[in-house]
């Protein structure tokens, strides 16, 4: 105890190991030991520590077990991640808590994007039937398929996308990365049935559905179909991706008092930024427009510079755009 008072951990951790003699009543001290070491960022004494407990031989396997894992701690904490996941190997042979060992190794594996490796993991845990592992394992899939993407490997990649959505329905990853897929090979008739599917049961991700829409429909020149699919999904649920989407298609097709009356709703009930830098192109695409736009456009910096925060408090932050005495 004098040791430890005096900040002289190494005579401190060596007098422990000389005179307590491990036995079922102080396995756990000297775990709890480590662990304060380790939460003071003294991992080399921790894992000292830990190192001692595991060379005794009189340890049944579920303290051998709790050994391990601390041990593995330590290493991840000093970032010796090989070293660590040799011993979570070893905690899943022993099968005590292996499902414990196959989550660490799960998150070593994503943290150092081995993804073949916590697909490997994943499973395991799916199959013992972790909840949570569905939807892990489904990434998983989706990231061997963009590298395979990447790599030009389509049928890799397919394999693994149709295994993400097959482990898990609702994989919007894994059904826009396939949508993409279908469409590099020509096969619009499957991307816009997958489309489909995701609109109907994952709408809240609509925003990520725009370009995928307007390459299958646009392609098959059905550019009404694509108009009123914006004009649909803008009524159910207006936000400011669509709401820009709509704009570029009506300029684009030529359908200016449609763009400029939509402008001007747009920038009166929703203004942004993303609307302020369309109403720019737009007028200086066409100058000759009425001057309603313009009057929305300015209605538009009037309310943005209300909002802009001109005083700030020294003492608390506190932020307006009038003066507070």
């Amino acid at each position: 105890m004098n040791y430890l008072l005096t900040n002289d951990s190494d005579r401190a951790i060596q007098t422990f190991i000389d005179l307590v003699e491990i036995d079922q009543n102080t396995i756990e001290i000297h775990i709890t030991l480590g662990n304060l070491f380790r939460s003071k960022g003294e991992v080399d004494r921790a894992i000292k520590i830990h190192q001692n407990l595991l060379a005794r031989p009189n340890l049944t396997r579920k303290q051998r077990n709790m050994a391990v894992a601390e041990l593995a701690e330590d290493f991840l904490k000093a970032g010796l991640h090989d070293r660590a996941e040799k011993l979570y190997r070893e905690m899943a042979a022993l099968q005590v808590d292996d499902l414990t060992a196959y989550k660490r190794l799960l998150d070593l594996y994503i943290s150092e994007k081995s993804w073949y490796q916590a697909c490997e993991c994943a499973q395991i845990l799916y199959d013992r039937g972790d909840r949570d592992a569905a939807i892990v394992l489904s990434q998983c899939h989706c990231e061997i398929a963009q590298l395979a993407l990447v790599d030009g490997n389509k049928k890799l990649a397919r394999i693994n996308l149709e295994k993400a959505l097959d482990i898990n329905h609702n994989c919007v990853r894994a059904g826009l990365l396939l949508i993409e897929l279908h469409l590099s090979n020509q096969n619009y008739t499957a991307a816009r049935k997958l489309l489909q599917r995701l609109v109907k049961h994952n709408p809240e991700y609509m925003v990520l559905y725009i370009e995928p829409a307007k390459a299958i429909y646009l392609h098959g020149k059905e550019s009404k179909v694509y108009q009123n699919f914006l004009q649909h999904q803008y009524e159910i649920n207006p936000s400011n991706r669509l709401a820009i989407a709509l704009l570029e298609h009506y300029a684009n097709n030529n359908q200016i008092d449609k763009a400029r009356e939509f402008l001007g709703h747009i920038l009166k009930t929703s203004p942004s930024f993303d609307a302020f830098d369309f109403a720019l192109r737009f007028l200086k695409s066409e100058p000759r427009q009425p001057g309603d736009t313009w009057d929305s456009l300015s209605d538009f910096l009037k309310s943005m510079q209300s909002k802009k925060i001109e005083y700030i408090c020294a003492n608390c932050g506190y932020g307006s755009h009038a003066i507070q005495w």
